[in-house]
Protein backbone atom coordinates (compact mmCIF):
# COMPACT_ATOMS: atom_id res chain seq x y z
CA UNK A 1 0.00 0.00 0.00
CA UNK A 2 1.48 3.60 -1.00
CA UNK A 3 2.55 5.24 2.28
CA UNK A 4 0.95 9.20 2.87
CA UNK A 5 3.79 11.36 2.60
CA UNK A 6 3.60 14.29 5.62
CA UNK A 7 6.26 16.01 3.76
CA UNK A 8 8.39 16.71 0.83
CA UNK A 9 10.66 13.86 2.61
CA UNK A 10 8.78 11.99 5.06
CA UNK A 11 5.73 9.12 5.19
CA UNK A 12 3.35 8.72 7.44
CA UNK A 13 5.68 6.34 9.82
CA UNK A 14 7.77 9.49 11.00
CA UNK A 15 4.67 10.36 13.50
CA UNK A 16 4.16 7.04 14.92
CA UNK A 17 4.83 7.48 18.41
CA UNK A 18 7.26 10.71 17.13
CA UNK A 19 10.14 11.98 19.34
CA UNK A 20 10.64 15.50 19.32
CA UNK A 21 13.05 15.54 17.02
CA UNK A 22 11.18 13.48 14.56
CA UNK A 23 8.85 16.47 14.98
CA UNK A 24 11.65 18.94 14.02
CA UNK A 25 12.53 17.06 10.97
CA UNK A 26 8.81 17.37 9.52
CA UNK A 27 8.71 21.05 10.69
CA UNK A 28 12.10 21.71 9.09
CA UNK A 29 10.98 19.76 5.85
CA UNK A 30 7.34 21.59 5.18
CA UNK A 31 8.36 24.34 5.95
CA UNK A 32 11.65 24.79 3.78
CA UNK A 33 10.27 22.93 0.72
CA UNK A 34 6.83 24.53 0.87
CA UNK A 35 7.46 28.30 1.63
CA UNK A 36 11.46 28.94 1.77
CA UNK A 37 12.41 27.41 -1.24
CA UNK A 38 9.35 27.61 -3.74
CA UNK A 39 9.31 31.77 -2.50
CA UNK A 40 13.29 31.77 -3.46
CA UNK A 41 12.47 30.05 -6.78
CA UNK A 42 9.93 32.76 -7.86
CA UNK A 43 11.99 35.84 -6.44
CA UNK A 44 14.45 34.79 -9.09
CA UNK A 45 12.46 36.24 -11.63
CA UNK A 46 11.10 39.86 -11.38
CA UNK A 47 7.81 38.80 -12.78
CA UNK A 48 7.57 36.66 -9.86
CA UNK A 49 8.57 38.89 -7.06
CA UNK A 50 4.83 39.70 -5.48
CA UNK A 51 3.52 35.93 -5.76
CA UNK A 52 7.12 34.70 -3.97
CA UNK A 53 6.27 37.25 -1.50
CA UNK A 54 2.90 36.39 -0.80
CA UNK A 55 3.81 33.18 -0.28
CA UNK A 56 6.55 34.17 2.30
CA UNK A 57 4.01 35.78 4.28
CA UNK A 58 2.79 32.79 5.40
CA UNK A 59 5.74 32.14 7.46
CA UNK A 60 4.85 35.06 10.17
CA UNK A 61 1.75 33.88 11.99
CA UNK A 62 2.75 30.28 11.57
CA UNK A 63 6.13 30.76 12.98
CA UNK A 64 4.90 32.47 16.08
CA UNK A 65 2.66 29.17 16.76
CA UNK A 66 6.09 26.80 17.09
CA UNK A 67 8.39 29.66 18.73
CA UNK A 68 5.70 30.72 21.63
CA UNK A 69 4.11 27.11 21.77
CA UNK A 70 0.48 29.17 21.92
CA UNK A 71 -2.11 28.60 19.52
CA UNK A 72 -3.03 31.24 17.29
CA UNK A 73 -7.04 31.27 17.75
CA UNK A 74 -8.48 34.56 17.55
CA UNK A 75 -4.69 36.22 17.23
CA UNK A 76 -4.10 36.03 13.47
CA UNK A 77 -2.61 39.58 13.28
CA UNK A 78 -0.68 39.38 17.03
CA UNK A 79 1.41 36.80 15.90
CA UNK A 80 1.70 37.92 12.42
CA UNK A 81 3.33 41.28 13.80
CA UNK A 82 5.33 39.85 16.97
CA UNK A 83 7.11 37.11 14.18
CA UNK A 84 7.72 40.29 11.88
CA UNK A 85 9.69 42.17 14.51
CA UNK A 86 11.34 39.05 15.33
CA UNK A 87 12.46 38.58 11.90
CA UNK A 88 13.82 42.14 11.21
CA UNK A 89 14.88 43.01 14.46
CA UNK A 90 18.58 43.99 13.40
CA UNK A 91 17.04 45.84 9.87
CA UNK A 92 17.69 49.02 11.87
CA UNK A 93 14.24 50.20 12.30
CA UNK A 94 13.12 50.86 15.91
CA UNK A 95 10.83 47.84 17.12
CA UNK A 96 7.56 49.95 17.71
CA UNK A 97 7.73 51.20 14.14
CA UNK A 98 8.46 47.89 13.11
CA UNK A 99 5.26 46.52 14.93
CA UNK A 100 3.42 48.96 12.92
CA UNK A 101 5.32 47.77 9.77
CA UNK A 102 3.87 44.27 10.56
CA UNK A 103 0.54 45.03 11.15
CA UNK A 104 0.46 47.48 7.49
CA UNK A 105 1.78 43.91 5.56
CA UNK A 106 -0.47 42.04 7.12
CA UNK A 107 -3.39 43.84 6.15
CA UNK A 108 -2.36 45.06 2.70
CA UNK A 109 0.29 42.60 1.66
CA UNK A 110 -1.13 39.16 3.83
CA UNK A 111 -5.09 40.47 3.61
CA UNK A 112 -4.62 42.09 0.32
CA UNK A 113 -3.61 38.92 -1.49
CA UNK A 114 -5.47 36.25 -0.01
CA UNK A 115 -9.00 38.29 0.85
CA UNK A 116 -8.91 40.31 -2.54
CA UNK A 117 -6.03 38.39 -4.76
CA UNK A 118 -3.90 41.38 -4.88
CA UNK A 119 -1.75 43.15 -2.76
CA UNK A 120 -3.22 47.20 -1.39
CA UNK A 121 -2.00 50.16 -2.51
CA UNK A 122 0.77 50.79 0.02
CA UNK A 123 3.01 47.83 -1.05
CA UNK A 124 5.68 48.54 -3.55
CA UNK A 125 9.09 46.11 -4.84
CA UNK A 126 12.51 46.82 -5.89
CA UNK A 127 15.52 46.23 -5.03
CA UNK A 128 17.34 48.40 -3.10
CA UNK A 129 20.82 49.09 -1.53
CA UNK A 130 19.59 49.92 2.24
CA UNK A 131 18.07 46.72 4.13
CA UNK A 132 14.98 44.72 3.58
CA UNK A 133 12.64 47.38 3.12
CA UNK A 134 12.18 51.28 2.89
CA UNK A 135 9.45 53.59 4.50
CA UNK A 136 8.02 56.26 3.22
CA UNK A 137 6.79 58.24 6.19
CA UNK A 138 5.69 62.23 6.69
CA UNK A 139 7.29 64.58 8.21
CA UNK A 140 6.28 67.32 11.26
CA UNK A 141 8.52 70.86 11.50
CA UNK A 142 10.61 69.51 8.36
CA UNK A 143 11.99 66.00 10.37
CA UNK A 144 10.22 62.54 9.51
CA UNK A 145 7.18 61.87 11.75
CA UNK A 146 7.90 58.00 12.82
CA UNK A 147 4.60 58.21 14.73
CA UNK A 148 2.76 59.27 11.81
CA UNK A 149 1.06 57.39 9.45
CA UNK A 150 3.03 54.94 7.39
CA UNK A 151 2.62 56.22 3.82
CA UNK A 152 4.33 53.44 1.98
CA UNK A 153 6.76 50.29 2.11
CA UNK A 154 9.26 49.47 -0.72
CA UNK A 155 10.13 45.64 -0.36
CA UNK A 156 13.29 44.27 -1.28
CA UNK A 157 11.85 40.66 -1.69
CA UNK A 158 14.88 38.67 -1.96
CA UNK A 159 16.67 40.56 1.03
CA UNK A 160 13.69 39.76 2.85
CA UNK A 161 13.78 36.11 2.39
CA UNK A 162 17.39 36.05 3.13
CA UNK A 163 16.14 37.40 6.36
CA UNK A 164 13.20 34.47 6.75
CA UNK A 165 15.60 32.08 6.12
CA UNK A 166 18.22 33.35 8.42
CA UNK A 167 15.91 33.26 10.87
CA UNK A 168 14.49 30.00 10.53
CA UNK A 169 17.53 28.68 10.07
CA UNK A 170 18.08 30.08 13.46
CA UNK A 171 15.39 29.00 15.23
CA UNK A 172 15.63 25.21 14.24
CA UNK A 173 19.35 25.75 15.60
CA UNK A 174 17.57 26.26 19.02
CA UNK A 175 15.20 23.52 18.93
CA UNK A 176 18.11 20.78 18.12
CA UNK A 177 19.86 21.92 21.05
CA UNK A 178 19.25 19.53 23.71
CA UNK A 179 19.60 22.06 26.23
CA UNK A 180 16.78 23.93 24.94
CA UNK A 181 14.45 21.86 27.35
CA UNK A 182 11.43 24.29 28.02
CA UNK A 183 10.97 25.48 23.87
CA UNK A 184 11.50 21.53 22.93
CA UNK A 185 9.02 20.61 25.25
CA UNK A 186 6.62 23.93 23.79
CA UNK A 187 7.19 22.69 20.42
CA UNK A 188 6.12 19.26 21.36
CA UNK A 189 3.33 20.23 22.65
CA UNK A 190 1.73 23.00 20.10
CA UNK A 191 2.74 20.02 17.30
CA UNK A 192 0.58 17.58 19.13
CA UNK A 193 -2.22 20.11 18.83
CA UNK A 194 -2.01 21.72 15.54
CA UNK A 195 -0.99 18.27 13.73
CA UNK A 196 -3.40 16.36 15.53
CA UNK A 197 -1.02 13.63 15.92
CA UNK A 198 -2.89 11.84 18.88
CA UNK A 199 -6.19 11.83 16.65
CA UNK A 200 -7.92 9.04 15.17
CA UNK A 201 -6.46 8.87 11.24
CA UNK A 202 -7.98 10.20 8.59
CA UNK A 203 -9.41 7.39 6.78
CA UNK A 204 -8.56 8.14 2.72
CA UNK A 205 -11.08 6.56 -0.03
CA UNK A 206 -8.84 5.69 -2.58
CA UNK A 207 -7.69 2.58 -3.84
CA UNK A 208 -4.12 3.88 -5.28
CA UNK A 209 -3.45 6.38 -2.17
CA UNK A 210 -1.21 8.97 -3.88
CA UNK A 211 -2.20 11.30 -1.41
CA UNK A 212 -0.27 14.21 0.58
CA UNK A 213 -1.07 14.45 4.01
CA UNK A 214 -0.72 18.32 5.39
Amino acid sequence: MQKIKISPNFTEDKIDNPSVDDLIDIFEDRIRFWILEPSKRLMLTETWWIPGYALLMSYFEGIWIYISGKDNNNKSKLFFKKAFVDVFRESGIAETLLSRVGALLYEDARCGFFHDGMFRGRIFFTPTNKGEMLLTLPKKDGQIDEAGSIQSVIIDAQKSHGAVSRHFAAFVTRLRNLSEVALRDSFYSICLVKWGIDQPPTIIGLNDTKATKI
